[in-house]
């Protein structure tokens, strides 16, 4: 006699099958959920990373900015303290022979695109000045452009190792303009973004005239725009910027106590410290507070390169 044979009753597996949604259900939503974790915590380190070396190469870049200075060439310029003179015969009224290193616009043209004055003032129409100030404490009153809270343009040679002619020029060794821009986000962008540019150094040029529009840093919470009395930007502290919180200014600076001319004021040459703050956040909202994640860098450099007097 055969015996019976009993299998699972259709309840039972559908039971079972629905116990195994549930924990798959389960499992997948765990691995969901650390996904976009990962996600996240990928894109907000990606952004502090970013943010991280940004800011130390523009401490590199104020730290070399005014390199190499015009007393290097000995053998045209003359070195301090003799006092170094310029080749004669030197032409014109600003110009005369006997005039030092201390103003280098005065050196033969050829010679010019081969040294570097560091910090650069600049006019509102962009060209180079060399008699406008900087404002360290109320930055509305600066009669410079440029630098501000925002903008600022350095000149150094970046890689004195492997000198590359200038292709219109083909000077050798060139020295190069490296302009720093903030510029406000436009719609449907929420924030800001910090652009880098490195030109070679040309006479009768704007260093701004024809930046690259390449992003160097994305994601700023910092907004340009923000204006607060004066005629240049003033970061408004108590006002609110892109992402929330108080605007402040990306770039604040200080003067060489040798070379104030009156409390807080020097010229753009003579700035000795910029501080650097740039407030940054992730492209993601974090998982658990649906909000953007922020982190602020920050950063000082120092110029090493002595000032030239006045």
């Amino acid at each position: 006699m055969r015996k019976r044979q009993r299998g699972f009753s259709l309840i039972e597996v559908m039971m079972v099958l629905a116990i195994f949604l549930i924990i798959s259900a389960a499992v997948f939503e765990l691995l969901n959920a650390s996904q976009i974790r990962y996600t996240a915590e990928r894109d907000f380190l990606e952004s502090f990373q970013g943010a991280r070396l940004a800011v130390d190469l523009m401490v590199r870049d104020i730290h070399n900015a005014g390199y190499p200075p015009p007393y290097t060439f000995a053998g045209n310029l003359g070195a301090p303290p003799t006092p170094a003179t310029y080749p004669v015969p030197l032409v014109g009224p600003n110009c005369p022979p006997s005039l030092t290193w201390t103003d280098p616009s005065c050196a033969p043209a050829v010679l010019q695109t081969r040294f570097a004055t560091g910090i650069l003032g600049l006019d509102a129409a962009g060209n180079v000045s060399t008699t406008c100030v900087v404002n360290t404490t109320n930055p509305g009153l600066s009669t410079c452009a440029v630098p501000n809270p925002w903008r600022l343009v350095l000149e150094l040679d970046i890689d004195p190792e492997n000198p590359i002619p200038d292709p219109i020029t083909l000077l050798v060794p060139q020295v190069e303009w490296v302009y720093y821009d903030l510029r406000a986000p436009v719609a449907p962008e929420t924030t800001s973004t910090l652009f880098r540019t490195v030109s070679p150094k040309r006479l009768g040029v704007s260093p701004i005239a024809n930046p690259w529009n390449v992003p160097f840093v994305e994601e700023i919470c910092q907004n340009p725009n923000v204006v607060v009395g004066g005629a240049l930007p003033v970061p408004a502290l108590n006002a609110p910027a892109n992402c929330g919180g108080n605007n402040v200014a990306v770039f604040t600076y200080e003067c060489d106590p040798r070379m104030i001319t009156a409390p807080g004021v020097c010229r753009a040459e003579h700035i000795k410290n910029v501080y650097i703050n740039l407030r940054v956040q992730s492209t993601r909202p974090d998982i658990q507070t649906r909000r953007m994640r922020q982190i602020t860098v920050r950063g000082a450099g120092s110029r090493q390169y002595p000032s030239r007097p006045s």
